[in-house]
């Protein structure tokens, strides 16, 4: 008997002891970021390695709505901050997912800690990001337009 009762009590043990384990943070994966942020693609929809002002307005139009995960008609920093670092949106030559909060400031001209639909990929801030204003971001300007 006491051997059964020493098998149940390490038995009860291991299973205890893998329940309390947890897994691994989930990294962001395409599943993670559909799930997240939908399919909305990247804005160099040609992979020319320019965004031009259609294609910025383009990815705006398809891509507000995910990014918008609360459905509150604003975007916060921590929905922006989980699409933004799962990435997708721009060629991983010219991404970079720990900058996040610079575009995110970049995005939040009013300063108001969300980023409403005006704010959000808006015609203004394609203009700020063209700085040499030749009508299309390359990924310097993309780097360094925040």
């Amino acid at each position: 008997m006491r051997i059964f009762a020493l098998a149940t009590l390490l038995g009860g043990t291991a299973m205890v002891a893998a329940c309390t384990t947890y897994p691994a943070p989930l990294r962001p994966t395409a599943a993670n970021r559909v799930a997240a942020c939908g399919t909305y693609g990247y804005v160099d929809k040609n992979n020319d390695g320019f965004v031009t002002s259609a294609e910025w307005d383009g990815y705006r139009a398809g891509s507000y709505g995910f990014w918008d995960a609360d459905r509150d008609g604003r975007i916060s920093q921590s929905e922006f901050q989980n699409c933004y670092q799962g990435g997708g949106f721009y060629r991983d030559a010219y991404y970079n997912r720990d900058n996040w909060q610079n575009y995110y400031t970049g995005f939040d001209t009013n300063r108001d800690g969300y980023l409403s639909a005006d704010e959000y990929w808006s015609s203004a801030t394609y203009a700020r990001a063209d700085r040499n204003r030749n009508g299309r971001i390359d990924a310097n300007e993309w780097q360094w337009w925040m």
